[in-house]
This record gives C-alpha cells, sequence and structure tokens, in this order.
C-alpha cells in the first residue's frame, strides 16, 4: 500500500470516528431534551440547553400570556424542561403540533407565578419519575385547542398564529377530534411533604392551585396527585365537545358539557390524589366510568394538627354517566377532619347511574378532630354496597360520622332506583362524639339489606348510630320506598349504644313503604345508656315477617326508656319465629306497641331451636316484655285489626319475668281467632304497688267473634309472692272455645285476678274453680281457695242490679172465672200455663193476642202490699158471680177456650165445632234479651189446664 494510500484510509477512519462523537453528542443532547420549536409563532420559541435541562424562552406574547408550540415535547428520565418566563406572566400555554406524544418522565419547571398549560391531542404521559415544579396551576389536556371567548383560539391541530386579541385567560377547551387520546399517571417522584408534614410523592402544585388532567380516557397506575388547599379535576370526552374552563386567580375549574360522550377515569395499584389541608382544598371527577381500584385512594379534608375553628375543607363530587366503582381493601373516597385537626369537613357527592362499593372499601365523610363532618349524598340508579370477601373481613362502608369530635356527623342522603346492601356492608352515620350522628334518608324504589360479615357475622345494614364513648345523640333513619326487604341478620338500626353512663338518645326509623319484608332480618331502635331509645314508626301495606330472627323491635338494656313502636299496615303477618316486641332488660322503661292493621297473622314457631332447651323453639308474636333480673316496667300492647289470627304455638305477650310491672294489652277487632296452642298473655311476676297504675290486664273489644281452639289460651297469670293475678275483660258478640282452651286469670302464691266477660253468647266454655284438661275453663284460681278472684259473665247492655221485680204469686185477679181444679195440689197441678210473645207477657190472661207487628209494652205489675213476701198463700177462692142465680149451678172443669166477639178469652167446658175459615191472629215469635232469663224464642199464649 502507498503512503498516500495510507494516510487516506488514515483519514477515513479519523473521519468515521469523528462522525461518530458527532452522532453520540446529537443523541445525548436528544435524551436530555425531546423539545423541538415548530416556528408557527410570530416569535418562536428557543430552547437551550445545560447539561440536563432545557431552557424555553422567546414565544409570542399577547397581554399576561405568553404562547408557545412545539414540534414534540417530551421530557424523559433525569432531565428537566425549564419554562423561563418574565415575572409578569400569568398563562404559559404551550402547544404540541406533531403527531407524537408527549412522555413526562422528568421535572417540568416554570418561574412563579405563572400557570402552565400542556395541549398534546396525541396524548401524555407522565413516567414514574415525572414531577412539576412550577409556580401556579397546571394543566395537562389532550383537547385541540384553548378558546379565548370571542377573542379566537390557540390551537394545536391548526397552528395559527395567536391573534394579538388573547390577551385575557382562555375559557374553555375545545376537543374536535373524533379519537380523544390518553392521559396517564404513574408519577411517584418525591414531592416533598404536605402540610401535615408527611412525605409525599407524585406530581404536586404549590399549595392552593390546581392540578388538572383533562384529555380521553384518565388513567392512573400507583401515581399520585398533589394539589394541597387547591384543587384537582380529573376527566375528558370520547367525541367532540367543549369543556368550560373558569380561571379564578389561580385556581382552575372546569365544566363538563352533558351533551358530549364522557371518557374513562380510574385510579389503580395503590394511586391517590390528595387536596388535605389547613382549609379549603376540592376534588371533582367528570367522566364516564370511574374505578377507584387496588387500595387507591381519593382524599380531601384537614389535615392532621391544622386547622382553626373558621376552616372549611372543600368539597368532592363525582360525576359519572356509567359507573362509579370502589373496590377492595384499602380504596376509598375521603373528605375528612383528620385527627388532631380542627375545623369542618366539606360535603361529598356522587352523581353517577351505577354506583359499587365492594370487598372492603369505603366512601365517607367524616370528623375525627374537633370538628363537624360535612355531608354525604348520592344520586344513582343503583347503589350497591357489598361487602369483604378479604380474610380479615374488612366491611364496606358508605358512611358519615365524627370520631372523638365535638363538632355533628354529616347526613347521608341517598336518591335512587335500587339500594343493595349485602354481605356485611354498613351504610349509616354515627357518632363517637359530643356532636350530633347525621341523618340517614333513602329515597328509593326498591331496598335490599342482606347478610352478615363472612368472617366475623356482624350484620350489615342500615345505620343511625351513638356509638361508644358518645355524649352526642345518634341520628334519625327516614326510608321511603316501593319495596324494603332485610334478610339473613341483616338489620336498619338506630342506637344509644355509648355506654350506662350517657346521656346519649338514639335517633328513630320512619319507614314508609308498600311492601316490607323481613326474612330473618331486623328493624330495630335500641339504648345502651341512660339516653332513651329512638321511636320506630312503619307505614306500609304489607309488613310480612318470617324465620327467626327476624324482628321489628325497640328495647333498653339500661336505665334508658326505650321508644315506642307503631305499625300501620293492611296486613301485618309474623310467623316461623318471627316477633314484633318493645322490651326492657335493664333498669328503663320498655316501649309501647301499637298496631293498626286490616289482618293481623302470627303464626307458628321457629325452626331454630333455644340454646339454653333443646326442646323448645321460638314462638311468632308480639310482644311488649321484661326480662329476668330487669327492674323497668314493660310498655303496653295495642292492636286495632278487623281479624287477629294467632296459631300453631305462637302468641301475643306482655308481660314481666322482672321486677318491673307488666304492660297491658288491648285488642279491637272485628274477629279473633286463637288456634293450635296459641295465646295471649299479659302473665306476670312482678308487684304491682301502685293501685294507679294497673298491671298484666288484657282487654277485647271483639265486634263479632272471639274464638278459641286447640289448646288455645287466653291468661294474666301470676307467679310469685304477694303478685296478683291479672284482669281479663271481654266484650264481644260472640265467645266460643273448644278442645281445652282456657280464659286465666290465676296466681299460683297470691290472689287470683278477675274475669269479666260481656257476651251474647257463650259456647263450649265455662267458668270453674279447677281447670280441667278435659274441657274448656274459665278460671281465677288463687293459692287458696279463699284467695280466687272473681268471674263475671253478663250479657251486654244489662246491669244485673237494675230492673228486676218479684213475680205476683197470683198470676190472675181473683175475680176472673177460672176453676179450682187449676189450683196447685189438684191432679191437674203437673199441667202447666207459657205464656210468650215479642212483647213480654201480656197484660192479663183474658186479653186478646197482639198482631205480630205490634209489639206490646212490658207487664204492668199490680203493686203488691208491703207485708205480701211475708204472707201465706190463701186457698183458690171459688169464683162467684156477680149477677143472682135463681139456683146453683156446679162448676165443671174447662176443656177449652174461645174468644168471644169483643175478643175476650172465654175458657169453655166444650169447645165448639170451629170454623175452618175462622181468622186467626198469626203467632209472633222473636229473641229474648232478659238479664237472669234463659235465652229462647217466645211463642203465642196458650193454657192448658
Amino acid at each position: 500500500m502507498s503512503e498516500i494510500s495510507k494516510r487516506l484510509d488514515w483519514l477515513q477512519g479519523l473521519g468515521i470516528v469523528i462522525v461518530s462523537a458527532i452522532a453520540i453528542a446529537l443523541n445525548a443532547n436528544i435524551s436530555v431534551a425531546q423539545i423541538t420549536p415548530d416556528g408557527t409563532l410570530p416569535n418562536s420559541s428557543n430552547v437551550k440547553l445545560e447539561g440536563n435541562t432545557s431552557i424555553i424562552e422567546g414565544g409570542t406574547t399577547r397581554g399576561a400570556n405568553l404562547f408557545h408550540s412545539f414540534q414534540e415535547f417530551s421530557v424523559p428520565n433525569g432531565s428537566t424542561a425549564f419554562f423561563n418566563n418574565a415575572p409578569d406572566i400569568q398563562n404559559i400555554l404551550t402547544r404540541v403540533t406533531g403527531k407524537s406524544k408527549s412522555e413526562i418522565d422528568g421535572l417540568i419547571k416554570s418561574n412563579r407565578p405563572a400557570n402552565l398549560f400542556l395541549i398534546n391531542p396525541n396524548g401524555i404521559i407522565f413516567g414514574k419519575n415525572a414531577s412539576l415544579n412550577i409556580g401556579g396551576s397546571f394543566v395537562a389536556t389532550t383537547a385541540n385547542a384553548l378558546e379565548f371567548g370571542n377573542f379566537g383560539f390557540f390551537s394545536a391541530s391548526n397552528p395559527e398564529a395567536p391573534s394579538p386579541l388573547l390577551t385575557v385567560n382562555p375559557n374553555a377547551l375545545l376537543f374536535n377530534q373524533m379519537a380523544v387520546s390518553p392521559i396517564q399517571n404513574s408519577s411517584t417522584a418525591p414531592a416533598g411533604k404536605d402540610p401535615a408534614g408527611f412525605k409525599v410523592s407524585g406530581l404536586r402544585v404549590e399549595d392552593g392551585k390546581s392540578l388538572l388532567l383533562v384529555g380521553g380516557n384518565v388513567n392512573m397506575d400507583d401515581g399520585q396527585l398533589n394539589a394541597y388547599g387547591g384543587r384537582v379535576e380529573l376527566g375528558g370526552l370520547t367525541s367532540s365537545g367543549t369543556v368550560a374552563l373558569q380561571i379564578d386567580g389561580n385556581n382552575f375549574r372546569l365544566g363538563f358539557p352533558a351533551e358530549s360522550a364522557r371518557a374513562d377515569v380510574s385510579l389503580a395499584n395503590e394511586s391517590s390524589v390528595h387536596v388535605e389541608a389547613v382549609d379549603g382544598g376540592s376534588i371533582a371527577v367528570n367522566a364516564r366510568n370511574l374505578e377507584v381500584l387496588d387500595g387507591s385512594v381519593i382524599s380531601a379534608g384537614i389535615g392532621s394538627n391544622l386547622g382553626s375553628v373558621n376552616s372549611l375543607a372543600g368539597d368532592i363530587t363525582l360525576n359519572a354517566t356509567g359507573e362509579i366503582k370502589v373496590l377492595g381493601e384499602g380504596s376509598y373516597v375521603f373528605n375528612r377532619v383528620r385527627s388532631q385537626a380542627l375545623g369542618n369537613g366539606g360535603n361529598l357527592t356522587v352523581n353517577t347511574r351505577e354506583l359499587l362499593v365492594r370487598d372492603g372499601a369505603q366512601v365517607a365523610t367524616g370528623a375525627f378532630g374537633a370538628g363537624s363532618s360535612g355531608n354525604l349524598k348520592v344520586n344513582a340508579e343503583t347503589v350497591e354496597v357489598i361487602g369483604s370477601n378479604t380474610v380479615d373481613g374488612s366491611s364496606s362502608n358508605l358512611t358519615t360520622q365524627n370520631q372523638g369530635a365535638t363538632g355533628n356527623a354529616g347526613d347521608l342522603i341517598i336518591n335512587t332506583k335500587t339500594l343493595l346492601v349485602q354481605d356485611g356492608a354498613q351504610v349509616g352515620t354515627g357518632t363517637f362524639g359530643a356532636g350530633k350522628g347525621g341523618n340517614l334518608t333513602v329515597n328509593a324504589d326498591t331496598v335490599e339489606v342482606m347478610g352478615s360479615n363472612a368472617v366475623d357475622g356482624s350484620p350489615g345494614g342500615l345505620f343511625a348510630n351513638a356509638d361508644i364513648g358518645a355524649t352526642g345523640n345518634g341520628g334519625n333513619i327516614t326510608i321511603n320506598s316501593n319495596e324494603l326487604l332485610v334478610q339473613d341478620g341483616a338489620l336498619i338500626f338506630t342506637g344509644a349504644r355509648a355506654g350506662r353512663k350517657s346521656p346519649s338518645n338514639g335517633g328513630d326509623i320512619t319507614i314508609t313503604t308498600q311492601k316490607l319484608l323481613l326474612q330473618k332480618g331486623g328493624v330495630g331502635a335500641a339504648t345502651r345508656g341512660a339516653g332513651r331509645g329512638g321511636n320506630v314508626s312503619v307505614k306500609a301495606d304489607i309488613v310480612q315477617l318470617s324465620g327467626f330472627p327476624a324482628a321489628i323491635y325497640s328495647d333498653t338494656d339500661s336505665t334508658g326508656d326505650a321508644g315506642n313502636l307503631t305499625i300501620n299496615t293492611k296486613i301485618l303477618t309474623a310467623r316461623d319465629g318471627a316477633q314484633v316486641s318493645t322490651g326492657t332488660s335493664g333498669a328503663g322503661k320498655g316501649g309501647n306497641l301499637t298496631v293498626n292493621a286490616d289482618t293481623v297473622q302470627v303464626i307458628g314457631t321457629s325452626a331454630e331451636v333455644s340454646t339454653k332447651d333443646s326442646t323448645k323453639r321460638f314462638p311468632s308474636g308480639l310482644f311488649t316484655s321484661t326480662t329476668r333480673n330487669s327492674t323497668g316496667a314493660a310498655g303496653d300492647l295495642t292492636i286495632n285489626a278487623q281479624q287477629l289470627l294467632v296459631t300453631d304455638e305462637a302468641g301475643v305477650f306482655v308481660q314481666s319475668l322482672g321486677t318491673g310491672i307488666a304492660g297491658n294489652l288491648f285488642v279491637n277487632a272485628r274477629s279473633i281467632r286463637l288456634n293450635n296452642n296459641a295465646i295471649l298473655t299479659a302473665n306476670t311476676r312482678s308487684i304491682n304497688t301502685d293501685p294507679n297504675q294497673p298491671q298484666a290486664t288484657i282487654t277485647l273489644q271483639v265486634k263479632d267473634l272471639l274464638l278459641l281452639g286447640r289448646g288455645s289460651n287466653i291468661t294474666t297469670n301470676a307467679r310469685g309472692e304477694n303478685v296478683i293475678g291479672g284482669n281479663i275483660n271481654i266484650n264481644t258478640n260472640i265467645l266460643a272455645a273448644f278442645e281445652n282452651s282456657d280464659i286465666t286469670a290465676n296466681s299460683t302464691d297470691f290472689r287470683g285476678g278477675r274475669v269479666k266477660i260481656n257476651t251474647q253468647s257463650l259456647f263450649g266454655i265455662q267458668s270453674r274453680k279447677e281447670p280441667s284438661p278435659n274441657t274448656s275453663d274459665i278460671t281465677a284460681k288463687g293459692a287458696t281457695p279463699d284467695l280466687s278472684g272473681n268471674i263475671e259473665i253478663t250479657p251486654p247492655g244489662v246491669n244485673p242490679s237494675n230492673g228486676l221485680v218479684e213475680l205476683p204469686i197470683n198470676l190472675v185477679d181473683a175475680s176472673r172465672q177460672i176453676s179450682t181444679a187449676c189450683t196447685p195440689g189438684t191432679r191437674q197441678f203437673q199441667n202447666t200455663f207459657v205464656a210468650t210473645g215479642r212483647g213480654g207477657l201480656p197484660m192479663s190472661p183474658t186479653e186478646p193476642l197482639q198482631d205480630s207487628s205490634t209489639v206490646s209494652a212490658w207487664v204492668k205489675l199490680r203493686p203488691k202490699s208491703e207485708n205480701l213476701a211475708n204472707t201465706t198463700p190463701l186457698p183458690q177462692p171459688t169464683a162467684v158471680s156477680t149477677t143472682p142465680i135463681a139456683a146453683t149451678i156446679p162448676i165443671v172443669e174447662a176443656s177449652g177456650w174461645v174468644i168471644d166477639r169483643k175478643g175476650n178469652i172465654e175458657l169453655v167446658a166444650e169447645v165448639p165445632q170451629l170454623n175452618p175459615h175462622s181468622s186467626w191472629q198469626t203467632p209472633a215469635s222473636c229473641p229474648v234479651s232478659q238479664g237472669g232469663v234463659k235465652y229462647g224464642k217466645i211463642s203465642a199464649a196458650k193454657a192448658n189446664n
């Protein structure tokens, strides 16, 4: 090889090295910054590289707005894009006009106080290391353009120079393309400390500023957004539309068009959005579907150890035209006043077609510091809150509460077509502090509350509680629905469960529905402290309880009184161990139970047996009662119904098993039927020391029929020293009892009670001193015969002590001509004289019978002499004619009687031949209602002597 050739080869190799070095240097610059101006502005953007920082200067200024335009804009990991704006710039508006998406995995920085807009219709991706250091708010959007009112546009898809008029704030984001590109955030880069002093990560704007991601779909995958005391908005569109943009200083707010199709927003893999601060801090999501999954969080409120009495947190608003799903343990949407904080929490509003909270997730407002929590409101076609399937059985919640706070809990309002609460999930309000618990209001077509927690068995349902440690009152529950179903251990419950020294009162439950179905589920109010329990009121066409432990109840186990229970319905059915009850197991008084219905049916016993006695099953029943070892009094039980049916060992119970007095049972019905060991009972073991407060009394006002059959009973029995049997008062048209069915007011250890019965007809049962297993009995037996009670059986409307007169010894006037052969003692004495008729006895045997259409007055008895009762009857005198008689005519025994022309009856020796066409009066008949007279009919008078 010649020398020249060698030099050429050497130079060529050197050239290759030089070219390679230049390429490496160029590639190094590209990896540092992929920011390329596009030259579409009157004053182009300038990009200067200093180390790993791309300094962006130049651009076109319009008033306080600075415009930049790039062919591409990306910030790789480890690099910085620095907008070196002048201090008087308010908004930096940056567009990408090329075809590539912006990938941000480094730092975007700007000088204060400017807001920064990044517009790329191709998409924007924030990587794990992406971060922000800007002086104002930040908007990342895949919209095509920014609109400035009527002054023009700044468009990425039509990159014209900005009009000189674009000196005002932009007021809209324009989405014009058919396929909107996504925005994704996965940033977990360090972002300093929040106002409470805790380390945070992810994309962050300065406190009080706004951070908006507005695109097509907005996805957060292990990413975080932070705008403490400011505002975060997420949302987008999938079709053409205009999103309104309002700028208030350095805070932004979006308005999404109702008619445009929205995009999806998702938070997954422990993604989070935080705005907690001393004051303010709000979050808004506008989407088609929103998902908060896998331990992801949306959180607003007042941070720990922050705030003042005047602090007020911002609101969370979730709007979705499709579904909102909050799924998985640790996934939650919270607006809270945190522990040791001071101030009031903001509201949480959910507007969607379907809301699903499941597997331990939570949507809630709360106050754990010294302030009040905000309200939670859900507007949806379907709301489902479903319990956890995790090992620890964490509950899914939709709640408002105060825990350790001095303020009040917020209200929870749900407006939906269908509400489903299942598998131990809880929807409700509560207080653990001095503040009042919030009210829960549900307006729905259908409400289904089902099941308990699969791990610990705790009931799910709807709640409003004053819980342990609370001194404030619990909230109320109001449900308005077409159908309400509570089953499989679920509850609708208000309670004051704060402890025996707490004065907290429980809230009321008010249910208005067409159909209330309880299938082994419950509706109840209770107090566990010194405060009063809430009242329970049900208004429904149909109330049906089935299976143990299905129940509607009100009770107390402490010194506070239980609330009252009222049911207004067409049909009430309690069967298979279901119970409707008020009661006390403490010193407080049990509430009153009132049922107003067309039909009340109490049927059967439970399939389950008692854990204490395997031979006993739980009876279906209506109860006002006290338990053993209790000292409080039981309430009264009132039933107003057309029909009351109690059958198959079921019962209606007013009883005391403690030292407090039993209540009283009042039933007003058209008919009552007790069948197959059914019972109405007001039994007691308590001593009544107040004569003005009667106890254990049963009063039955039955218009038509009271029927007892197959071993059924009505009892006011008493047990215990000096305990008197209760009273039974029955007013009915017909009382019938068969097959050893009894009415008893017995006392095993003291005096029997009183049984008072007014009835038109009594069948199959009678008063006895001793009951018999072979008969139906009425007893008021005491511990000894001299301690027996009283039994009175009287037809209605008659006072036995009034209107009684003694009949005369001589039924006819001596002046009347009646043969002495009719005198008692003769052989004809065994014959009879019967006088019957609708009007009772006629004025005298010689008077004519009355027409059947005429009711005569009662017989007018002649006054008797004062010594009539003490005189001895004289022999019957012989009838003497007042007309002179020539000779004595022997008296012949009468063999018949005739009526003369004047209508007088004459006794004759021989009855003349009757004309078959002679006129006789039609016999009259009618039932007799006369005290002390056997019931029967009175027929026309006749003499046979």
